[in-house]
């Protein structure tokens, strides 16, 4: 009998909980700290903590990587049987957690980890496609190897309605901010071999600029993917957020759409009302 193959992933990845439970993924969180208190990413922090906690002293939550020796414990336990693990980390270009969980993997066998290069949804597209090929009888070896060749063809970016929350965590100049807010200008934060950089700049009202991101996201249908997409947001208005939901679905290009909710870590520095459509290309 073959051995079990264990799907487990960073908690960016921000899978809703129902995939987690029906795909028996296993999610190691990050630490997010609010001052001297810390937290774990998605078990006992909200994300509307992380945009009092602005609000209230001007400053941003801070993230902290997995520890090796928490990927240790995690991987030894799954792995004790003779079953084997594929690990889908956050990008190795925003944070540590992969070098650890790496570390974590030099320590025990039948770990698989990948640099997925992504994060939010653009990891939780790995992570389904790592579980639907241990549905179709891959070994983790085989797995490791389809979802590393993957990884180019995912398409990461979101739109952020303040730099107020990337300028607190230095992710921009105060300059820039001010300019940007000054100005009603909305940037699409998009993802580049692993790493963040503003791939295209908007202006003016939110429900305006975020449809016009969606169009020009869904531009080139004949590249994309059309078997899945995730739309998702850090706190947006429910009426809003279906609306926009609805309009990526008029346009009938995918299979599937998924939503989801931007976890702790990803709000830290998206800050709230920001809106991502993601998807793989062919």
């Amino acid at each position: 009998m073959a051995n079990h193959v264990y799907i487990t992933a960073d908690s960016p990845c921000d899978l809703p909980r129902e995939l987690i439970q029906k795909y028996d993924i296993a999610i190691t969180p990050l630490t997010i700290s609010l001052g001297m208190d810390a937290h774990l990413d998605g078990v006992d922090i909200q994300i509307s903590d992380i945009f009092d906690y602005h609000e209230r002293t001007g400053d941003t939550a801070k993230t902290s990587a997995v520890a090796p020796q928490t990927y240790i414990d995690l991987f030894s336990r799954l792995t004790r049987d003779g079953d084997e693990v594929v690990h889908i980390a956050l990008s190795s270009k925003i944070s540590s957690t992969c070098q650890n969980a790496q570390i974590a993997a030099s320590e025990v066998s039948g770990v698989y980890v990948i640099d997925s290069l992504a994060l939010h949804t653009g990891m939780a597209h790995l992570v389904l496609e790592a579980c639907d090929r241990r549905e179709r009888g891959m070994n983790a070896a085989q797995i490791a190897q389809e979802i590393t060749a993957l990884i180019p063809k995912v398409q990461t970016s979101f739109m952020v309605n303040t730099l107020d929350y990337l300028k607190a965590g230095g992710r921009c100049s105060a300059l820039t901010a001010f300019g940007a807010n000054l100005l009603g200008i909305k940037p699409c934060i998009g993802m580049t071999d692993g790493a963040l950089g503003v791939a295209k700049k908007y202006r003016g009202k939110v429900e305006r600029v975020y449809r016009q991101y969606i169009d020009d996201r869904l531009a080139d249908v004949s590249a994309i993917d059309t078997r899945r997409a995730f739309v998702s947001h850090s706190g947006l208005d429910e009426n809003f957020f279906n609306s926009l939901l609805d309009y990526v679905k008029s346009k009938n290009i995918f299979d599937e759409v998924l939503t989801s909710i931007a976890g702790c870590t990803i709000s830290t520095h998206s800050g709230p009302d920001a809106f991502a459509l993601i998807y793989m290309t062919k």
